[in-house]
């Protein structure tokens, strides 16, 4: 390695590891937290539509239509800039661990919903039958 090599190698660690390393101690546990409270709120919203409460599961079905019909920066944006404009205020971890939380939580309960409610009768003897 020469001189210049060498230098650029100093300059690059000198200067983007410790970016880097800021970076992964704010993104590791923004997605671990916004996981489980992700979990949390799809493990109850999928309850939600499965309950024959009429009241609860159009809640649950209407947070989940408007969630998973706007993009995730539109969600993130009106956290983050809209509720302090009502006078909640909060950081940026807070409101990235909110918009998560709620987009995990939407998107996860359609995943649990369908395995959670029986199939119908007669809907798995094809699959058994094409084998």
């Amino acid at each position: 390695m020469n001189d210049r090599t060498a230098h650029l190698t100093d300059i690059f660690i000198d200067s983007f590891v410790p970016l880097l390393m800021a970076g992964i101690k704010f993104t590791i546990p923004l997605t671990i937290i916004s996981f489980i409270l992700g979990f949390v709120l799809a493990f109850l919203t999928a309850l939600a539509r499965l309950t024959r409460w009429s009241i609860l599961q159009r809640v649950a079905w209407f947070y989940v239509w408007i969630i998973r019909g706007t993009p995730l920066l539109v969600q993130l944006f009106i956290i983050f800039y809209g509720l302090p404009s009502v006078g909640v205020v909060i950081d940026a971890f807070t409101a990235a661990v909110i918009g998560f939380s709620i987009s995990v939580g939407a998107y996860g309960s359609e995943i649990i919903r369908p395995r959670s409610s029986p199939s119908p009768r007669g809907s798995g003897g094809g699959v058994l039958r094409s084998a």
